[in-house]
């Protein structure tokens, strides 16, 4: 039975199917259902180390920041949808504070709190562009990339469930493997980025992600406070620098229009195969001149 109301932005396009489609719909989901999962599993085994424990969220996270794109027309629904993730999300995040405010944890209850935060300002942000003023996304996910996402974490995941496995202190979710993914993404727009701002936020992004990810290793094997610390501020200025990216697609000026994109790279490859075709008539008109002068001394020699 089909849909009761208009699910795509428009008609798939060449990458994207209505399987696709509605795998985008879903995957955030389930990205916030297992974040719900790992928060309160570890609500109640507090004290307890577990080997695989916030490994769930950690795979699926990734998909939650794809939720900009989400291929839903109607208006009232779109901001349905993103209201609810918005509170499955912060459902999970009170489940971390609960545990910290009971242990009195002031530096932890500061960083989800600085979570929460950031979730209802990028969900305030989504509503406005995608909503009020009814604008695309620039950074266009197709079903290629959503493979693309899902090859590289099989990937990183031969590598990084084994830290799991013998890491013998606590885990949480951990989105260093998905800004791992979306930096590598948003890259391959870069040759569209207009304006040192965007610019500059790639940058920072790249350049947190890669403390994050150092201080996460290095506090594996030595357990120390600073660099757990050093891990999880710069995890959250990560995100927020994430989320400051896909903000940043839907204001004017700051990337080239694809179409505009398109438009010149169908002109530069037009222009150099006129550029070979000039060469090849040039070299096949070459032959026909040098031909020309043995004859003519053939011509000569009989006179």
């Amino acid at each position: 039975m089909p849909p009761r109301f208009p699910l795509t932005l428009k008609a798939p396009a060449a990458g994207q199917d209505n399987f696709f489609l509605w795998s985008m719909v879903i995957l955030p989901f389930i990205a916030e259902g297992s974040y719900i999962f790992d928060a309160y599993y570890y609500l109640s085994h507090f004290g307890f180390i577990h080997p695989y424990q916030g490994l769930p969220s950690t795979i699926l996270v990734v998909f939650s920041y794809l939720r900009y794109c989400v291929p839903i027309e109607s208006s009232k629904i779109l901001v349905i949808y993103y209201v609810l993730l918005c509170i499955l999300n912060e459902t999970g995040t009170i489940g971390y504070l609960i545990v910290y405010i009971q242990h009195n944890d002031t530096f932890n209850i500061v960083i989800y709190v600085g979570w929460a935060l950031l979730e209802i300002t990028i969900t305030s942000f989504l509503i406005y562009y995608r909503v009020f003023k009814r604008v695309h996304p620039s950074f266009h996910v197709e079903s290629k990339h959503l493979f693309h996402f899902i090859s590289r974490l099989e990937v990183i995941l031969a590598i990084f469930i084994p830290f799991f496995i013998k890491n013998m202190s606590i885990t949480l979710t951990k989105h260093s493997i998905a800004f791992f993914l979306l930096f590598d993404f948003f890259s391959d727009s870069y040759s569209r980025f207009q304006g040192f701002w965007i610019k500059s936020v790639l940058y920072l992004f790249v350049c947190t992600v890669t403390v994050c990810v150092a201080s996460e290793w290095i506090y594996s094997k030595d357990n120390g406070t600073t660099y757990d610390i050093v891990s999880s501020v710069f995890e959250l200025v990560s995100a927020c620098l994430c989320n400051t990216l896909i903000i940043l697609q839907f204001i004017p000026y700051h990337l080239t229009p694809l179409v505009i994109s398109k438009i010149a790279r169908e002109g530069l490859i037009f222009q150099r195969m006129n550029d070979s075709d000039l060469q090849t008539i040039a070299i096949t008109a070459e032959p026909e001149v040098t031909n020309a002068k043995p004859n003519d001394s053939i011509i000569d020699m009989v006179f």
